[in-house]
């Protein structure tokens, strides 16, 4: 969780900075969207402000800024707007009044704004954020369940979401039309992002076919870490951590006040250099791609996950190219080394898409049913009656008919027996009592 964090907050200090040159696939933005998945208590917070702190101060300084040139933003457009006004009253004809308001220049153009991250938008508002600040931007929310259960993916927007997200990863221009709010061209944009999701919330996204059939799962770069819960006792910081964490800290903040290159006739769209690859990083990415391709056959290793099999090689060559431009801003060329690490990192991801996706296959009834029966064999006594189990039993089961639908699902698998009415636990007789089978 502490690795996906810092990963996913130096993917958005170095998007803007460079694009990569994978062979055969042209030129790849640096890009990237995270996805953790961990269960409330896990400090997901807690490790995401660590990770998100240098990027907080840049954005605190980008405000301050901010207000400097707000001032000289009205003022320029006071005075340009009483030029105009003074030209249209121009005397002559038309070509002398044209002359006249061709010499007042454009209008000025209002600062950036100086928000870098956003936590809960809709695709409409993410294009405007894009529209209206820096050619670049992060999705970025420790709290993943305020996203994907609000607007941006209700039943009616997750599609225009999941499609703008996709486009954003590729690199290519956001092109709007709308009645009312006109045309919007966006190209040169990057966004990224991360989320830190619940399980529960997860589910709701790793089991719904139309983000898997859109393309959106494929893109993304999921972690769902073990439990620390009860391990983490107190101990003194070591003494060298300040110095790491100041490294790294000084390194984002360079990242994102570095000068970005735009293009020439739009100086709001990114252009990008492009890094390549260093003759043995190529051989190594080749042989990455070429494993990749025949582990999406039929049977093979990742044809249960084949559209993310497909952009593995991908995301390797990405990933290597933003730890290669972490260790050094200036670099041109991905070594061998980076991507070493990056095919390492793609096939972490690539066994936690299999393990997820195994695990997205099932119900979530199933899973309850199962977290049911781990519990039950935990306890003391097999016998249980029914309001044992929504009392003390697992989170999800604190009424009755849900502990009741959990209970029946393992009775029909011959988990568990059901005893007659009335059957005496505890000194009381109970309606409903089950014994779990030895």
């Amino acid at each position: 969780m502490c690795a996906q964090s810092a990963l996913a907050a130096a993917t958005l200090a170095v998007q803007a900075q460079r694009n990569v040159e994978l062979p055969g696939g042209g030129c790849k933005p640096l890009t990237g969207f995270h996805v953790t998945i961990a269960d409330s208590g896990e400090r997901k917070s807690s490790v995401d402000r660590i990770a998100l702190a240098p990027v907080l101060r840049v954005e605190e300084e980008w405000r301050q800024d901010s207000e400097r040139d707000r001032l000289s933003y009205i003022n320029a457009k006071a005075a340009w707007d009483t030029g105009r006004d003074r030209a249209r009253r121009t005397k002559g004809d038309v070509a002398t009044i044209r002359a006249a308001l061709d010499a007042v220049g454009p209008e000025p153009k209002a600062p950036p704004h100086p928000m870098l991250l956003v936590a809960d938008p809709t695709p409409e508002a993410l294009t405007l954020h894009l529209a209206l600040g820096r050619p670049m931007a992060g999705v970025f929310t420790a709290e993943g369940g305020l996203l994907i259960g609000g607007a941006a993916f209700n039943d009616e927007a997750k599609m225009r979401t999941a499609a703008l997200f996709n486009t954003l990863w590729d690199g290519d221009a956001i092109r709007r039309l709308r009645v009312g709010t006109g045309e919007m061209f966006l190209p040169g944009r990057r966004c990224s992002a991360h989320l830190m999701l619940q399980p529960i919330v997860a589910e709701a996204l790793l089991a719904d076919p139309l983000f898997e059939g859109i393309g959106f799962l494929a893109r993304t770069l999921i972690a769902a870490p073990s439990s620390t819960a009860g391990t983490r006792l107190y101990r003194e910081p070591n003494g060298g951590d300040d110095a790491i964490l100041a490294d790294y800290n000084a390194r984002l903040t360079h990242l994102l006040k570095r000068q970005f290159i735009t293009r020439p006739d739009m100086p709001d769209a990114l252009d990008p250099p492009v890094m390549r690859l260093h003759p043995e990083a190529k051989v190594a990415w080749i042989a990455f791609h070429d494993l990749c391709e025949q582990a999406i056959a039929l049977n093979g290793g990742l044809s249960t996950v084949r559209p993310f099999g497909a952009k593995l090689a991908e995301h390797a060559g990405r990933l290597a190219a933003i730890l290669t431009l972490y260790d050094n801003p200036d670099a041109m060329e991905v070594p061998l080394v980076a991507m070493q690490c990056g095919v390492t990192l793609a096939t972490y991801y690539a066994n936690e898409m299999l393990r997820l996706h195994g695990g997205a296959s099932i119900s979530r009834e199933l899973r309850i049913a199962q977290r049911l029966l781990t519990w039950w064999q935990s306890q003391r006594d097999p016998i249980l009656h029914l309001a044992m189990i929504y009392q003390f039993g697992p989170v999800e089961l604190r009424d009755a008919k849900s502990a009741r639908a959990a209970t029946k699902i393992l009775e029909e698998s011959g988990w568990v027996q059901r005893l007659p009415p009335n059957t005496i636990v505890d000194g009381k007789a109970h309606k409903e009592v089950w014994r779990l089978v030895p």
